[in-house]
């Protein structure tokens, strides 16, 4: 027992408990398996012998006999129904949530696979965590295109929370294709040389690029100098502008009572994506860190950088066409040069104004922040870009498929935005709908068919009563008509 090292008896151990943990699972579950038997409508649920079925857990892999019933000409286990035992293929929800944090707080899927190997008592290949992530996210993927299906219906259940003011940043992040996707970026990237008459490069990188957008209410001091986001939501995935623009909408409504809205503003690098989702009425402004990375790429005089910095920083902004165009001859008026220039020139033309100056220009109050809210200088993407996505999805020499790279970014903004988890139920389930329009016009059609019936009610009667009305006439005209004859009989008896 001296030779036994702490770290060896601690896994030994571990593992011993575990499969203790899954001998006593498996025993409670066919126990109660045994009395939902019993205790179970005979005449409903016919008992059609047992299976076997294993779900992998955290503990480990647990094989267990459940009986099967036929149901309304269908086999069911009232023990999953029972107890709620909910797995995603074989997989416990436990373990599934464990493997898709994990996926994202590492590198790979094989790191990943590894690092469940020493977390749990189960083994898992890399290629299982990467299905996993192609599951999960393609069901992420269904509650969206869901969302705005509800949306445009008009059957989303509207939000209620009020706010003064919504903040919206968004960008992208580039990554290497591989498999199929490569070889069609690579077929057009020939077909593009050969159209515009340029050398073919075997070693061009074909990249494409996945979109994270992040909605947030304001700034919260956490202390030491350091501020967090308030009730961030993110939507992230290969994706087009306008779809991306759909779900933000529905996102918005679900969650707010947007004419309590006073203030919406985004920031991006102004690629025109990012533009075209915003909305008429939100302010758009450039980002800082764009702005001053623009300057510097354009400009290689670290004199003439700072002095430009200045003039964005100083909110001169007046005077930097004017001091762009002067550079032009000070730097010697060369062709790559003034190219570069005018480049920078039409990326400074817009977007230079912080969203509080426009409001200032505008003639418009800055809303009052909800207390413990502070609204501040927005700028935050570069940081949610790479705490979100860049460290999962561009560290090392990686590359994806499209599909797998958007399903990937999906885990990775479900894990950020529920603050470290992700739960399995909360993706699964419905989203609430709105059946307000459809009990409303339900309303009117049963009060029309009501005054229908009531309608035809008093139509039948009355024409029951001008029938017999009518009958009545003919008879008396009838009877004048036999008196009139009697007539000179009568008189002759007289």
């Amino acid at each position: 027992m001296t030779d036994v090292k702490f770290n060896e008896l601690e896994k030994r151990i571990y593992k011993l408990v575990c499969e203790i943990g899954c001998e006593i699972l498996r025993g409670i579950l066919e126990q109660q398996d045994k009395e939902i038997m019993q205790t179970r409508n005979k005449k409903k649920y016919r008992h059609k012998g047992y299976k076997t079925n294993t779900i992998k857990t955290i503990m480990g892999e647990i094989e267990y006999k459940r009986a099967v019933y036929l149901h309304g000409g269908k086999y069911i286990y009232l023990l999953d129904k029972t107890i709620s035992i909910e797995t995603i293929g074989k997989l416990s929800s436990n373990l599934v949530e464990t493997m898709l944090k994990t996926v994202v707080n590492t590198t790979s899927y094989r790191k990943g696979a590894y690092e469940i190997q020493n977390l749990t008592n189960e083994t898992i290949s890399h290629q299982a965590m990467q299905q996993l992530v192609w599951k999960v996210g393609r069901m992420i993927e269904e509650k969206e295109n869901e969302e705005i299906k509800l949306l445009k219906k008009g059957k989303l259940v509207q939000g209620t929370k009020q706010v003064n003011a919504l903040f919206e940043e968004a960008d992208g992040i580039w990554f290497n294709l591989q498999g199929k996707d490569r070889e069609e970026a690579k077929e057009k990237y020939k077909k593009e040389c050969e159209k515009k008459n340029k050398e073919y490069n075997p070693n061009h990188k074909h990249k494409t690029e996945l979109k994270l957008h992040v909605i947030y209410e304001g700034w919260r001091y956490i202390g030491k100098n350091r501020y967090e986001l308030v009730s961030k939501k993110y939507i992230s995935g290969m994706m087009t502008a306008e779809r991306l623009k759909k779900l933000r909408n529905a996102r918005v409504y679900q969650e707010y009572d947007e004419e309590s809205i006073k203030l919406r503003a985004s920031n991006g690098d102004g690629a025109r994506w990012i533009n075209n989702i915003a909305t008429e009425d939100t302010i758009r402004q450039k980002d800082m860190f764009h702005i001053q990375q623009e300057i510097i790429r354009d400009i290689k005089e670290k004199e003439y950088q700072e002095e430009l910095q200045k003039m964005v920083n100083e909110k001169r902004y007046d005077e930097i066409p004017t001091y762009i165009d002067w550079l032009k001859k000070e730097l010697g008026g060369e062709e790559k040069t003034v190219k570069k220039l005018e480049t920078l020139k039409s990326y400074l033309k817009d977007g230079l104004p912080r969203y509080q100056e426009v409001l200032q220009e505008q003639g418009r109050e800055m809303p009052e922040p909800p207390k413990g809210i502070e609204y501040r200088d927005m700028g935050t993407m570069e940081s949610q870009i790479f705490t979100v996505l860049a460290v999962r999805i561009c560290s090392g020499r990686k590359a994806f498929l499209k599909l797998g790279a958007s399903y990937l970014a999906k885990v990775c903004a479900e894990y950020f935005e529920n603050k470290g988890e992700i739960e399995i139920e909360k993706i699964e389930n419905e989203i609430p709908i709105d059946n307000s329009v459809e009990e409303w016009i339900k309303e009117i059609e049963e009060n029309v068919n009501r005054n229908k019936k009531v309608h035809r009610a008093n139509r039948i009667e009355t024409e029951e009563y001008n029938y017999n009305k009518g009958t009545v006439v003919e008879l008396t005209q009838e009877l004048q008509e036999m008196l009139k004859l009697a007539e000179p009989t009568a008189l002759m008896y007289r």
